[in-house]
């Protein structure tokens, strides 16, 4: 606590600014005038750094600076000053005047006057010879006098503050602008009630900072916050709240993941982003709105008292929804995986082209780089080295030199390189017929998104479903092309393409991958460093064309050069070199595959049984006949 100034007048001694004194003698005057003061008669208390609204300038140092205007209010009014290097009074004062309309102060060889005119006040103080100011309680030598960091600047008149004064902070003039955080319908996974209108209610806790968000459906064009939340809470036992007097008081969610209860009085809420309210029975809402909770502490309010939370919102899951659970990892009953060394797979992707994405999605600019496109293509094996990595969001899109087709059982089967079974870094997987339509397995997570998988955590490979990379490496996740059999601008039994994009396993809504039903997908996360996200080692044919498949056409239609035809022990073949070459026997079975590093490539025969072969080279097909 510090007293304020009351500056008595000294009988028969009177200063005129204006007039051309000796300055040392000016201030000899001053000092004995303000050395008279008694601390009796001294009434006000001191603002903090930390209450002040405004601060101008920047910098390292700071000093308070109050302004008091007696005469017309028992008031003072304090701004904030930081700078750096050194600065005088006479700075503070200008840059203060400049930093701020409504305030205005003149200044030759000393302070003529002063004044603040807003909505709330206008005070203005004209005196010449009466206007002083002291530092720290000491009275200040003049405008040059050098300020020096945590300096408490006053200025007040002489003899008209008598009256206890109350100092605060002078308002931010260009307030910052309040960023509420919203969710869109699309994202919300639970809705409550039936009607042809909707709104989405929000609630926002601080310790920890989380937000929840419910949809709500209703019938007529506008219904009460009340009845909204009423609803809410007959629906979704984790929720609850208390009201009284019109307000609400407090709110509260449980679940498995989360125990969030805090007694408040008189929640704040905004529509849409706007307002402060806190009654809640009398307020109506109507389609599309989005209706805001926040426990004050931790939200932020502008200059025209909108209140706004910026905590990202999670959509609250549907409650009581039953897991279901998938087959798990190598080696357990029913697991799907397939071998890389599987004699069932017919061929692998034979061209590969990556986009990048970044080792950590809110890092922008520094991207995954292990591997290359080179590495995504031919067999799969058990190493976890000849991979590429994908990074968050990442894209990697495969072709085949024979389409796949919707077959008995899975289709294909993608490889990643997990080192075990339970670090899987996991991608959505889409398919086209055309290179240009999409279609995607619908992804399925039911792993928990209360605590963050990192880069040493496991997901739970029965919580997954039609995701790839559900497996160590070696081991493929398959797909059934029966699943997209209702899709639009799908031939199934035509798959040219194959499109991987990596999960970004955060559970931060701003950037989490989502599946079909909404899911946050929880996987390991960051994982910033040049293998970061999905690693690709290949792309398996389970069914594709097969001489059960191949027709006559194709055959007659072949413009392969195959010679000598019948052969005895060695054939010879022109294609053109990094095509794939693929030789069936009578039953279908490969037995030989190779990427041709030549445009000509020679096959010895000699082992082969008598009989007849069917050779494949990109589109195209001949008879081979063995003697």
């Amino acid at each position: 606590m510090k007293n304020i100034f009351t500056l008595l007048m000294i009988w028969g001694i009177t200063f005129t600014f204006g007039y051309a004194q000796n300055e040392e003698v000016r201030a000899f005057q001053l000092q004995n005038r303000f050395n008279t003061l008694t601390q009796s008669t001294r009434n006000t208390t001191d603002i903090s750094p930390s209450d002040v609204n405004f601060w101008v300038g920047s910098g390292a140092n700071e000093v308070v600076a109050v302004f008091y205007w007696c005469q017309d209010t028992p008031i003072g009014l304090a701004y904030g000053y930081r700078w750096d290097g050194t600065k005088t009074i006479g700075d503070m004062l200008t840059e203060i005047d400049n930093a701020d309309t409504r305030f205005s102060i003149s200044i030759s060889s000393w302070v003529n006057n002063y004044s603040y005119i807003d909505n709330n006040y206008n005070l203005y103080i004209a005196s010449a010879g009466s206007l002083m100011y002291t530092v720290n309680d000491n009275y200040a030598n003049g405008l040059t006098d050098v300020l020096a960091d945590g300096d408490y600047f006053e200025m007040v008149e002489f003899g008209n503050c008598d009256t206890p004064t109350n100092v605060v902070p002078v308002s931010d003039p260009n307030p910052p602008v309040v960023t509420d955080v919203t969710i869109g319908a699309d994202q919300i996974t639970y809705w409550i009630g039936e009607g042809t209108y909707q709104a989405i209610f929000v609630v926002n806790w601080c310790s920890p900072e989380i937000a929840l968000a419910w949809g709500y459906r209703f019938e007529n064009d506008s219904v009460l916050v009340s009845d909204m939340m009423d609803d809410i809470v007959a629906a979704d036992s984790r929720f609850g709240y208390q009201g009284g007097n019109g307000m609400v008081n407090n709110i509260t969610y449980n679940d498995d993941n989360y125990n969030l209860t805090l007694a408040g009085n008189y929640w704040m809420y905004n529509i849409n982003g706007q307002g402060a309210h806190v009654g809640f029975d009398a307020q109506y809402i109507v389609n599309g709105d989005l209706v805001k909770f926040g426990d004050e502490s931790c939200g932020v309010v502008d200059g025209n008292w909108n209140y706004a939370w910026t905590t990202p919102i999670q959509p609250v899951s549907i409650p009581n929804q039953e897991i279901e659970y998938f087959d798990g990892i190598v080696g357990t009953p029913d697991c799907q995986a397939v071998f890389c060394e599987n004699p069932a797979i017919l061929g692998w992707a034979t061209s590969c082209t990556i986009t990048r994405g970044n080792q950590n999605i809110v890092n922008q600019g520094l991207y995954a780089s292990y591997g290359t496109e080179a590495d995504g293509i031919g067999a799969a094996t058990t190493s976890t080295a000849d991979v590429v990595s994908l990074g968050d969001s990442g894209v990697a899109i495969l072709t085949f030199d024979q389409p796949i087709l919707d077959g008995n059982g899975y289709d294909f089967a993608v490889f990643e390189n997990s080192l075990n079974d339970v670090f899987l870094e996991l991608a959505f997987v889409e398919v086209s017929s055309d290179g240009i339509h999409y279609v995607r397995f619908p992804a399925t997570s039911y792993t928990p998104i209360d605590i963050q998988i990192n880069n040493a955590g496991s997901v739970d490979a029965t919580h997954i479903h039609q995701l790839a990379g559900k497996y160590r490496a070696g081991w493929g996740t398959p797909f059934d092309l029966a699943v997209l059999s209702d899709s639009n601008n799908l031939d199934i039994n035509n798959i040219t393409h194959i499109k991987l994009i990596d999960v970004i396993g955060t559970i931060d809504p701003n950037y989490a991958s989502r599946d079909h039903l909404n899911h946050i997908i929880n996987d390991p996360y960051p994982t910033d460093f040049a293998s970061s996200g999905f690693d690709l080692d290949g792309v398996a044919i389970l069914n594709g064309w097969t001489p059960n498949s191949i027709t006559d056409n194709n055959i007659e239609n072949d413009k392969l050069n195959v010679y000598p035809n019948p052969c005895y022990d060695v054939i010879s073949i022109e294609t053109t070199q990094g095509q794939l070459l693929t030789i069936w026997n009578a039953q279908g079975a490969i037995v030989f595959q190779k990427i041709a590093d030549n445009s000509l490539i020679t096959i010895d025969m000699k082992s082969y049984p008598i009989g007849l072969y069917i050779l494949q080279s990109g589109t195209d097909f001949a008879k081979i006949i063995k003697k």
